[in-house]
């Protein structure tokens, strides 16, 4: 187990991406919690095969974040991280993040796992799915 703290201005999926490849993990679980200036997030329409997305920005409190860690056909590792957020109004947005930049701080857990988890596309459903 990891405990890890992204500063101000990071981008998380990319620097949660740099972090798991420093430390070689095969595979896992993150976990995160802290607040985001901006955000974009993503739901998968399996009808179309695509993702539609929406755009955040101002104050955002994560409160939940998770992804699985493991590697795309290629080799190269593949977060699958969803979030649930919300603005200064209350209002809260939950997708998969395509990517957030740090307001403060996002805390974060990363539970290693020693297998090494890969991914294959299925093109049925349009993704790349866990083995």
């Amino acid at each position: 187990m990891k405990i890890i703290a992204l500063k101000k201005g990071d981008r998380v999926v990319e620097k949660l991406t740099s972090l798991v490849d420093e430390a070689k993990i095969p595979s896992g679980l993150i976990i995160g919690l802290g607040a985001l200036s901006c955000a974009e997030l993503m739901v998968y329409k399996l009808e179309d095969k695509e993702y539609s997305s929406k755009s955040l920005s101002g104050s955002l409190e994560v409160g939940s974040f998770s992804a699985v860690i493991a590697h795309d056909p290629e080799g190269e590792t593949h977060l699958h991280p969803h979030i649930v957020i919300s603005n200064q109004d209350f209002e809260t947005y939950a997708g998969h993040l395509k990517e957030g930049i740090v307001a403060a701080t996002f805390e974060a857990v990363i539970l290693e796992n020693n297998e090494a988890v890969k991914r294959y596309r299925d093109s049925d459903i349009g993704l790349n799915l866990i083995k």
